[in-house]
């Protein structure tokens, strides 16, 4: 008894002012192996278990032998009391803050002023606005379904296994996979076009030369095969990043960008510009990517003391990324124009201050990609060879290094059949962020309110909003989705000797 009462007692200790610094550095550095997707028990007592996608991938339904636990679908609120098959429980509030910012808040960014432009001002910041609200609040009913009645859950495959059985589980979990690796090759996209934008004096050079630059500089990097050993460059990501929008906004207010020196250059303006219903609604599916990473919400709040605390977290989180997204949409649509790019790199003036950016937005890309591969990598080398999964011999290298070889071919040849960065982003936006952010928080949540009797006392403006999110945003978002970003790049195709693996210049991307 006191062993667990000194236990109890050194978590609960507060942290100093003077140790914030080191903590949240830490969150992003203390990361454990792959093997606590599997089994997160085995966490050491690191501030993150487990970093990106994998966070999204992680059980807590089956014991170690593949059976599913004992009494894991019964109700079990949240009571403060540590789970031996959930990992360490040493965050507090300000670490999850920080964790989903580095999680969420990335590439997502470098489109959001066209989106602007392609909505007006007003329309461009409500709209922001409003999916953060909307996002918050579907982040905010994943943890209440969490702390109020399956505390057990560590990622959406677990609550769908709660709610209809190992069909529903590896169906959650096939789409999570799905959606992971649309991301890589967004990736490889992005990876391509920062290159062009770096070597802007290389016209020689066409799209699909950079894609396979790209997949050159990838291989290598992909080839580590822990966490533990690309922690260390998550926080270089986050700081690049940042960076990277700080040169931006800066190229803008001091007017040296393309549009700003261009002969037509289109104020911008209040007024919603004249567009087909598909072209606007594009630039709605680009603020709900930039949104996106409700699937590791359950994880996150996991790792918390008091993972009742969650929804301060994201609620702070949550404004900063209003805040960084509002101010650089709208900055660079007041100083670009309407033409801004759909790659914001294309914007900046041709200079060192562009190659500069582009290698840092570079660095960030990379960094997402290993950490976005290493779970999918990882799934794909159990089910080829499970023996050697953990080993160092050269065997698993090589096995390892086929898989990652051949998630970059098929990424490469995704990347140059969708080369337009803005509706590939509305791509993963329809067919993946749309069930992730609106379908599954709102159905866990009436499912679980459900199986505790407590759906009668919902109120019934939140029960129309939760049908709304079922019934009308999920499938409105998917399929309308869909249509616009088809629509997109048919149009990015369209005219002569546009054609995918065609010689393109960044000037008609």
């Amino acid at each position: 008894m006191e062993g667990g009462q000194t236990t109890t007692a050194a978590m609960e200790v507060e942290i100093s002012p003077a140790g914030v610094a080191q903590d949240l550095m830490g969150s992003l550095r203390n990361v454990n192996s792959m093997a606590a997707m599997d089994n997160p028990g085995s966490v050491d007592g690191s501030v993150a278990s487990v970093r990106g996608p994998a966070r999204s991938l992680v059980s807590s339904v089956r014991d170690a032998d593949g059976a599913a636990r004992k009494n894991i679908t019964e109700l079990q609120p949240e009571d403060g009391n540590p789970d031996s098959h959930a990992p360490a429980r040493v965050s507090d509030w300000y670490h999850t803050t920080f964790n989903l910012l580095a999680e969420i808040m990335g590439t997502g960014i470098l489109s959001l002023p066209a989106t602007v432009a392609g909505l007006g001002y007003v329309l461009g910041s409500v709209s922001i606005a409003l999916a953060a609200v909307a996002i918050y609040y579907s982040g905010f009913i994943l943890a209440k379904t969490k702390n109020t009645y399956y505390s057990q859950i560590l990622s959406y495959g677990d609550m769908a296994f709660i709610a209809h059985g190992r069909w529903f589980e590896q169906s959650t979990r096939w789409l999570l996979y799905a959606n992971w690796y649309s991301l890589m090759c967004y990736y490889i996209l992005a990876l391509a076009s920062c290159f062009m934008s770096a070597f802007y004096w290389r016209k020689d050079i066409c799209f699909w030369g950079w894609g396979l630059i790209a997949v050159a500089v990838l291989v290598p990097f992909v080839q580590v095969r822990t966490f533990h050993a690309i922690s260390y460059a998550a926080l270089l990501s986050t700081i690049s990043i940042i960076a990277a929008v700080a040169i931006i906004v800066a190229s803008f207010i001091l007017g040296g960008t393309e549009e700003a020196q261009s002969s037509d250059f289109i104020p911008p303006s209040a007024a919603v510009p004249k567009q087909t219903f598909l072209q606007g609604y594009s630039s709605i599916a680009n603020i709900i990517f930039a949104f996106q990473g409700q699937s590791e919400f359950y994880e996150l709040s996991a790792e918390m003391k008091n993972p009742k605390r969650f929804p301060l977290s994201l609620g702070v989180s949550q404004s900063i990324m209003l805040f960084m997204y509002l101010f650089t949409s709208l900055m660079a649509y007041t100083y670009g124009g309407q033409n801004v790019n759909g790659f914001i790199l294309y914007s900046l003036p041709e200079n060192g201050l562009r190659t500069a950016c582009s290698v840092l937005v570079g660095i960030h890309i990379i960094v997402a990609y290993m950490v976005t591969s290493q779970p999918l990598s990882y799934k794909a080398h159990e089910y080829l060879s499970r023996a050697t999964l953990h080993a160092s011999s050269i065997k698993a290298s090589l096995i390892h290094f086929g898989i990652t070889s051949v998630f970059l071919g098929v990424g490469f040849v995704v990347a140059n059949l969708i080369p337009f960065f803005a509706d590939m982003q509305g791509v993963i936006a329809a067919f993946a962020a749309s069930p992730i952010v609106f379908f599954y928080p709102a159905y866990f949540y009436y499912k679980a309110s459900t199986a505790a009797g407590d759906w009668g006392a919902v109120p019934k403006y939140e029960k129309a909003w939760l049908g709304a999110m079922m019934f009308v945003l999920f499938p409105f978002c998917f399929f309308v989705g869909l249509a616009s970003s088809i629509s997109g790049i048919a149009t990015g195709w369209s005219g002569e000797s546009k054609v995918p693996f065609a010689c393109i210049q960044a000037s008609q991307l």
